[in-house]
């Protein structure tokens, strides 16, 4: 019979693959279900998307609504009047017919319209309006799920990458968009992505639209001891054991990210399941990671040919240590020019997504493009 992986990556984290965050998962429920909004910082890896997916299922349990609705799908103001047009519409309890007229009536420039396949399935499309107010129909999108809802019947909405709103005419549109939803009383708002300093910007600057919009909320590392039982009962579950001290070595390697934690015991979980293996050793850690970075060494490659060469500098030195940086031992050590110089490069990786920083620390945001850079810069 032919067994299944018991680990996921590269996709929402759902069921037995999902574990841990229940203290994150009961805040997220409990602000948004008592009327308030909520923003998400992590940085990328640490399953942001399948937490708020997660919690967006429970909530629909309670009979909220829920629509979520990703920004990176969205490059003008007019997809996003389609995307979040479709979403509202896959979300809303009526059918599709009702919805449709209901869209007709609450939204002026567009042409909402359902069809069918020929197996019967509806689907739901718009149309433009010629000469119509593009503005005001984005304002009555923005509006549609406040109009559709009630006292007895309430939405709660998540903007998954919501840095990428800035793409869309700058400050005019989130200004329209706070402008909006402030009034919406009846639906809850969840703003998250992985552009931690974006988002930061976006909720802590004055002179920004969404400026103390939102209940702010950050997702670390899971716990270890969370993440060792996982793997533990993950392995065992196909019969094969990983021991405390080799657990705490994978987690140690994949720097305790939940998606690289997955990534490598996916890895580890399929080599053992073809060589017959039945106790993890820790030289299975290594050639599993081996493996995974001859997987992406093209990748990697391709990734850090597009460097500067002082910025290979700097991805050398961060890939020995976080810290310290900035010191003239450091520049000494590692043949750093100005501080000025290497900030600006650490900020490039930063918005590039390559590094993340943690408190006083940087960190690469793949922990086996670390090796790699590691090895061989």
């Amino acid at each position: 019979m032919k067994k299944n992986n018991p680990f996921k990556f590269g996709s929402i984290v759902t069921g037995d693959y999902f574990y841990n965050r229940e203290d994150e998962l009961l805040r997220i429920s409990q602000t948004l279900s008592g009327g308030n909004n909520v923003t998400l910082y992590a940085p990328r890896r640490y399953g942001k998307s399948s937490l708020v997916k997660k919690a967006l299922s429970e909530l629909k349990k309670e009979g909220f609504i829920t629509v979520y609705l990703d920004f990176m799908s969205v490059y003008s103001q007019e997809t996003f009047i389609k995307n979040y047009s479709h979403a509202i519409a896959e979300s809303e309890p009526s059918s599709l017919e009702k919805t449709v007229t209901k869209f007709s009536q609450l939204i002026s420039g567009i042409v909402p319209s359902v069809s069918f396949d020929s197996s019967g399935i509806p689907s739901f499309s718009l149309s433009w309006i010629e000469g119509r107010n593009k503005e005001q129909t984005l304002t009555d999108v923005i509006n549609l799920p406040q109009k559709l809802s009630s006292p007895d019947s309430k939405w709660i909405i998540a903007f998954d990458e919501f840095q990428e709103v800035t793409k869309l005419n700058g400050e005019n549109f989130e200004k329209l968009l706070r402008s909006c939803i402030q009034h919406h009383d009846n639906v809850s708002y969840m703003f998250f992505g992985s552009r931690t300093h974006l988002l930061k910007d976006m909720f802590s600057s004055k002179n920004r639209a969404f400026y103390n919009a939102a209940s702010v909320m950050s997702i670390n590392k899971i716990d270890e001891n969370k993440s060792i039982d996982f793997l533990e009962t993950r392995f065992l579950s196909s019969g094969i054991v990983i021991s405390k001290e080799v657990s705490k070595y994978l987690l140690t390697v994949t720097d305790n990210i939940p998606y690289y934690i997955q990534f490598i015991a996916h890895e580890v979980w399929q080599s053992a399941i073809l060589g017959g293996i039945q106790d993890i050793a820790f030289l299975d850690i290594d050639n599993a990671t081996e493996n995974i970075l001859a997987l992406k060494s093209d990748y990697y490659w391709e990734l850090t040919n597009k460097q500067t060469a002082y910025r290979k500098k700097v991805l050398h030195a961060l890939s020995k240590t976080g810290k310290e940086l900035f010191s003239k031992d450091a520049a000494n050590t590692y043949n750093l020019g100005a501080v000025s110089s290497t900030q600006k490069a650490i900020d490039t990786f930063i918005d590039d997504g390559l590094i993340e920083r943690i408190a006083d620390n940087y960190a690469f945001s793949d922990p086996f493009y670390r090796m790699f850079i590691n090895r061989n810069i």
